[in-house]
């Protein structure tokens, strides 16, 4: 399986670091430990990060996406 660590999936996905900090911290992007303490992420998270992306363009607030659940806001 292919792991990344924090730089080789932000240069991979186009998100910035701080930003997969952020999605970590916010529960939208798990991240295992090395022994040494660095993340990392395995394969997956690209396709997560892809969702992510997505789901933005629709609206949801990131609890929402988070959770899996994205709603169209109605006026």
């Amino acid at each position: 399986m292919t792991s990344y660590r924090i730089s080789q999936l932000a240069e991979r996905s186009g998100v910035p670091a701080t930003t997969l900090r952020f999605y970590e911290d916010a529960g939208l992007l798990p991240a295992d430990r090395s022994p040494a303490g660095y993340r990392v992420y395995g394969e997956d998270a690209v396709e997560r990060l892809a969702f992510i992306s997505s789901a933005k363009l629709l609206g949801p607030a990131l609890e929402e996406i988070r959770d899996g659940v994205v709603r169209p806001r109605l006026s």
